[in-house]
Parts: C-alpha cells; structure tokens; sequence
C-alpha cells in the first residue's frame, strides 16, 4: 500500500508564474509548461507530480481537514488557490513520496516560482510531528527547532 507524506503550503507567487499556478490548481499539469519554463522540465517527468498541489489527503492527521481546536475552520486556509493580485498561493496534499517528489517541487518547482514563504509544513504519516521549512536565500531548508 505504501504511506503518504502531506504538504501544505502558503507562499508568494511571482507575477510571472500567477496564472501558471492559477491553471495547475485547476488540474492542469506541469508539464504543460515546461517548454516556456524550462526548470519544469525534470519535475514534470515524475509520475506524481500532478498530486502538487491537487492531491487528496490520505492518512493526515484530522486537523489538517477539519482545522485547529478551538477555531476548527476547516483546511486552516490552506485551500488550493492562489490570489492573482498579490501572488498569495495556499495548498495542502499528500501523496506516496517513493521518488521524492517533494524534495524535488521544493529545489526545482518552488524555489523558482515563489519570493517569499509564510509556511512550508511536511507530514510524514508515521511521525508524531511535522517538519516545517521556510525560502532563504533562493533555497528550501529546514526551519530550526
């Protein structure tokens, strides 16, 4: 069967890559695009790759869908979308990460396409806790505990 890692995200799109993001939320693919944006090409061939940002959440801990006591707004802003004028992009998803697909949407996909980051959270459904990471200097990495 396998086990799924989740992601939720809520970062700054560049202009440039608004309406990119805009599409792929609305289920087309990355590889749709990887002829004008060229970083998109290696992303593209993975066999998982559509599940960024459009996966469901499979073995996620239940606040993930129903959100954090004692609000509990469901998703916790993390809906798929992005907002056009200010680049404000939200998501969460899981799925089996056998290629490292993750790993691999943070150093070629969203280091390229974001300014800035408010969240970045990784979920492995085995742990008790998450992993967050935050966009310094051009790179993905893990905050510091």
């Amino acid at each position: 069967m396998g086990m799924y890692t989740g992601l939720r995200v809520k970062v700054t799109v560049k202009e440039e890559y608004r309406s990119m993001i805009n599409q792929i939320n609305r289920g087309a693919g990355w590889s749709e695009f990887s002829e004008e944006f060229p970083f998109l090409s290696n992303y593209a061939l993975q066999t998982r790759a559509g599940l960024i940002p459009n996966g469901s959440l499979s073995y996620m801990p239940s606040s993930w869908a129903t959100g954090e006591y004692p609000n509990e707004t469901p998703t916790d802003g993390f809906d798929t979308k992005i907002d056009m004028d200010t680049g404000y992009w939200t998501f969460q998803c899981s799925l089996k990460n056998y290629e490292g697909e993750i790993e691999q949407f943070f150093s070629d996909v969203l280091v390229n396409i974001i300014s800035d980051s408010e969240h970045i959270e990784y979920f492995y459904e085995e742990w008790d806790e998450s992993k967050y990471y935050e966009f310094v200097d051009g790179t993905i990495k893990l905050k510091p505990e």
